[in-house]
């Protein structure tokens, strides 16, 4: 399967928040109540959202596709401390997402690679993000991939409280990626 992944610009906002969308419902649907569900994929991945966040120098959006037609995406924040790290040169993948029938194809370790590359050439000395800890799948495509647990903490969105966990990697290590 030939993955491309390319930086993103203003003409793949449809496209970011058709996959986010999709990909968080199918990956979430079964935790959030509906109503928070949808009030949440209308605003994080509202295109208006997404169309300011891309703007700004400091966010980061890499797609992958396969036959040019895009099946994953990914957000960086350039430079973005979590306070459990004691750097402060730190950045955050903030989202990455596949749609439900390209997963486990390489397109998540195609964004994160891209994503480590881009570290490594912006040089901070942790790359980090956070996970809800009940997705199991992608606390294990972290950890194979070099990301070490860290913290965990509890966040509401609408009326519910989920925890997460902070996982981070030191930055340099691009061949600790795996599948």
């Amino acid at each position: 399967m030939n993955i491309r992944v390319r930086k993103a610009d203003a003409y793949d906002i449809e496209k970011i928040s058709h996959i986010g969308k999709v990909s968080f419902r199918n990956a979430f649907a079964n935790v959030f109540c509906p109503c928070n569900l949808d009030e949440y994929l209308k605003k994080a991945f509202n295109p208006d959202t997404i169309a300011r966040s891309l703007a700004r120098e400091n966010d980061v959006y890499f797609i992958a596709e396969i036959c040019n037609l895009p099946v994953g995406f990914a957000k960086v924040k350039t430079f973005s401390l979590s306070d459990e790290i004691e750097s402060g040169s730190q950045m955050q993948l903030e989202k990455i997402y596949v749609l439900p029938g390209y997963q486990d194809t390489g397109v998540g370790t195609a964004l994160l690679k891209e994503v480590i590359d881009h570290a490594n050439e912006a040089g901070p000395d942790y790359l980090w993000l956070d996970v809800y800890a009940g997705n199991e799948h992608a606390i294990r495509f972290y950890e194979k991939n070099g990301f070490m647990q860290g913290a965990s903490y509890h966040r509401g969105i609408g009326s519910q409280h989920f925890e997460f966990y902070m996982m981070m990697l030191p930055v340099n290590v691009d061949e600790t990626l795996c599948c």
